[in-house]
C-alpha cells in the first residue's frame, strides 16, 4: 500500500462527514417525536414507525450500494459519485420533511412523515456506505486510521451540540409553534450539514485520495462475499456489538426527553428544551474534548484496552440514570450523560479502526477490496438495531402508560416505569458488547486462486 503523509489537514477533511452521519442519521430521530407526536399530535406509534421503515429499507440498499461503490471505476474514484448523489437528495427530503402542507389531519401528517423519511433515509444511504467505505481505504491500519477516526468522531459529536438546540430554538416567541420554527430551521441546519460534506469531497480531490488510495489495482470483491465476510468470526462479533449496543440506546434513547420534560421539569417544556440543550452542550463538548485523548490512549495502551474501560463507563453512567435525573435538580443527569457520552464516544471511534482490521487483512490474504461491502455490513447492523428498536420505541410509552395530554399529577407510574427502563436497557446492551467483542481475533485466509 503507498504510504499517506499523516496530514492534520487530511484527516480534518476526511472526518468532516462524521457530521454529515451523526446530523442526518440522529436528526430526524431526535425531533420527530417533539415535532410530530408533542407538537402536532401524531401517534408516537406513527412517529416510531415513520423512523423505522427507512432503516429496514436500508437494509435491502446498503448492501447494494456498497458493492457497487467497490466494483466502480470513474475518474472521481469509487466513493464520490455516491457520496455527491446522497448528499444532495438528503439536503432535499430532511428539509421536505418539516414541511407537511398546513391544515393537514394527523393521519395525514403521520403519511408526510413516512414517505418523506423514507426518501431521506433512502439518499442518506448513498452518502453513508461509500464514505465509510472512504475513510478505510484513505487510511493506513494503525495511527493514520485513528487520525481519521477520531476526527470523524469529534465532528460527529460536534453536530449533536447544534442538534440539542434545534428544539430550544424552535420554541423561541417568533415563531409561531415549534413545528412552523422547524421548517425554517431545517433548511438552514441542512445546509450547514451539507458543507461539512463538501469539504470531504474537495479534500478526497485535493489529496488525490479517490485515485491514490493505495486499493486502485485490487480486484473486484466477487460473488458471494457477504456469506464470506459473516462466515468470520471477527464479523460476526462485531456485528453483535453493534446490534446490541444500538437496540439497547436507541429502544429508550426517546424516554430522556419524556424523563426531563415531565419529570425533571414538571411539564415545563420551555425550560425542558433548554435543559435538554445545555446538557447536551456540556457534555458534547466534553466528548469532542476526548476524542483526542480516547485515540492517544488507543495508540498508547492498545484499543481492545480502552475499549473495555469504555464500555465498562457506560454500564456504571447508564445504571445512575435511576439517581441522577430528578426534579431536584434538572442538571444533575449531566453526571451520568458525561460518562454516557464518552462510552459512546470511544465505542463509535473504535469499532471502524476493528472493521478496518478486518479488511486490511482479507485484502492482504486474498487480494480483493472489500471496504464498501464490509462498510455496509457494518451500517445493516447498526441500522437493524435501529428498526427494531425504533419499532418499539411508541409503544414502549403506551406500555409504560404515558400519554402527554394527561395531568402532570397523574404521570408518576408511567415516569417510574420509564426511569427503570432508561437506566437498566442500555447497561444490558453495554454488557452485550462487552463479551462480544472480548474474543475479537482475526481469522487466517485463504487465498484464492
Amino acid at each position: 500500500m503507498k504510504t499517506k503523509p499523516r496530514s492534520l489537514g487530511r484527516h480534518l477533511g476526511l472526518g468532516a462527514g462524521g457530521a454529515v452521519e451523526s446530523s442526518f442519521q440522529n436528526a430526524p430521530l431526535g425531533l420527530a417525536n417533539p415535532i410530530y407526536n408533542v407538537g402536532l399530535g401524531v401517534s408516537p406509534v406513527v412517529v416510531g414507525v415513520a423512523m423505522a421503515i427507512p432503516r429496514l429499507w436500508e437494509l435491502l440498499i446498503d448492501p447494494l450500494i456498497g458493492a457497487a461503490s467497490d466494483r466502480t471505476r470513474s475518474r472521481f474514484g469509487r466513493r464520490l459519485p455516491y457520496i455527491a448523489f446522497g448528499l444532495l437528495g438528503s439536503l432535499l427530503f430532511f428539509a421536505a420533511m418539516w414541511w407537511a402542507p398546513a391544515g393537514m389531519s394527523k393521519q395525514a401528517l403521520g403519511i408526510w412523515l413516512i414517505v418523506t423519511a423514507f426518501l431521506f433515509y433512502s439518499f442518506y444511504s448513498f452518502f453513508a456506505v461509500p464514505y465509510a467505505g472512504l475513510t478505510i481505504e484513505a487510511s493506513e491500519a494503525g495511527p493514520d486510521r485513528i487520525g481519521v477516526m477520531t476526527a470523524r468522531t469529534a465532528f460527529a459529536n460536534l453536530s449533536q451540540i447544534v442538534i440539542s438546540w434545534i428544539y430550544w430554538f424552535c420554541q423561541r416567541d417568533w415563531f409561531s409553534s415549534p413545528a412552523e420554527g422547524m421548517r425554517w430551521v431545517g433548511i438552514g441546519f441542512g445546509l450547514l450539514v451539507t458543507l461539512c460534506g463538501g469539504v470531504v469531497i474537495v479534500t478526497t480531490l485535493r489529496c488525490g485520495l479517490h485515485r491514490h488510495t493505495g486499493h486502485e489495482g485490487s480486484a473486484p470483491v466477487e460473488k458471494g462475499i457477504y456469506l464470506k465476510l459473516l462466515a468470520l468470526s471477527p464479523t460476526r462479533r462485531i456485528l453483535a456489538a453493534l446490534l446490541s449496543t444500538m437496540v439497547g440506546f436507541t429502544l429508550v434513547s426517546h424516554l430522556s426527553f419524556y424523563l426531563v420534560a415531565f419529570y425533571a421539569c414538571k411539564g415545563d417544556l420551555k425550560q425542558a428544551s433548554l435543559v435538554v440543550a445545555v446538557k447536551s452542550t456540556v457534555t458534547m463538548i466534553a466528548a469532542v474534548l476526548a476524542c483526542p485523548l480516547i485515540g492517544m490512549a488507543a495508540k498508547r495502551f492498545g484499543k481492545e484496552r480502552v475499549f473495555k474501560s469504555i464500555l465498562a463507563l457506560g454500564i456504571v453512567s447508564s445504571l445512575s440514570m435511576w439517581y441522577l435525573i430528578t426534579p431536584l435538580n434538572p442538571y444533575l443527569s449531566m453526571i451520568s450523560d458525561l460518562g454516557v457520552s464518552l462510552c459512546l464516544v470511544g465505542f463509535w471511534m473504535l469499532m471502524p479502526t476493528y472493521l478496518g482490521d478486518i479488511s486490511d487483512h482479507y485484502e492482504r490474504t486474498t487480494g480483493q477490496s472489500c471496504q464498501g461491502t464490509l462498510s455496509a455490513l457494518y451500517g445493516n447492523a447498526v441500522k437493524i438495531g435501529a428498526s427494531v428498536a425504533l419499532l418499539l420505541t411508541g409503544y414502549i410509552l403506551i406500555i409504560c402508560g404515558f400519554d402527554a395530554g394527561m395531568p402532570h399529577e397523574a404521570m408518576g407510574r408511567p415516569i417510574f416505569n420509564m426511569r427503570i427502563l432508561f437506566a437498566v436497557v442500555p447497561c444490558i446492551g453495554l454488557v452485550i458488547s462487552h463479551f462480544a467483542m472480548s474474543r475479537f481475533r482475526l481469522p487466517q485466509f485463504g487465498r484464492t486462486p
